[in-house]
């Protein structure tokens, strides 16, 4: 099949962001909560409020352990503050299939990310790789309601880039479900990225390497 664009995921296809679990961000909100003498269990909201779920499963988790909205803004706040500070120290780095796999591809390439807009492109120039990225999207940080129906497996920000490159026939480049059910909600292919082999059913494609993703562009 032809394509005619490549709609990657940041964080753990492109950025290696997870190489300690996400250890560091957990520390980043923990910090967070003891400056400000907040009476927050995050080991609890681990278990769900920093995944991607619907906002009112969100709203239900965050009433029943007693965060507001502003408290989570400013722990994400943080979270994306000491991301950006670990991508300019090279702590944070791109894949290195992800690097050589950038420069071969020929197709306008865009990033939809469930990280915050307000850093994604700060991110894309510490990392040297936005001037390969034609188009970038994320939701917002500032309104958390708004972000949390923004994100995928919502098909919003996907069907954006789709219109902002003049596209049709794009596929989807992710390693979570979430990316893959976006993908087709929008209405187009998807690829599942697991480095360490695993495949996803619901994808046209499970790779372990982005090295296998031009071969998928050729068919």
């Amino acid at each position: 099949m032809n394509y005619d664009a490549v709609i990657f995921d940041f964080d753990g296809v492109l950025m290696d962001s997870g190489f300690d679990g996400f250890q560091w961000a957990l520390e980043e909100r923990r910090n967070t909560v003891e400056e400000n003498n907040w009476d927050i269990n995050l080991d609890k909201l681990e278990q769900g409020i920093f995944q991607p779920h619907h906002t009112e499963d969100i709203k239900h988790r965050m009433e029943e352990d007693g965060v507001n909205w502003n408290q989570l803004r400013e722990m994400e706040k943080a979270v994306a503050e000491r991301k950006v500070e670990m991508a300019s120290s090279g702590d944070i780095k791109v894949f290195k299939d992800a690097e050589q796999v950038l420069e071969d591809i020929n197709l306008p390439i865009a990033v939809v990310s469930n990280a915050y807009k307000n850093y994604l492109e700060i991110l894309l120039s510490e990392l040297g790789i936005k001037d390969q990225v034609t188009f970038w999207n994320a939701p917002s940080l500032e309104n958390i309601r708004e972000y949390r129906n923004r994100m995928k497996p919502e098909p919003m920000m996907v069907e954006e880039a789709l219109e902002e490159l003049g596209v049709e026939n794009a596929i989807m480049v992710g390693d979570q479900i979430e990316d893959i059910l976006a993908a087709r909600k929008a209405g187009i292919d998807s690829v599942y990225i697991d480095r360490s082999g695993d495949t996803e059913s619901k994808a046209d494609y499970s790779i372990r390497s982005l090295k296998e993703l031009p071969e998928i562009l050729r068919d």
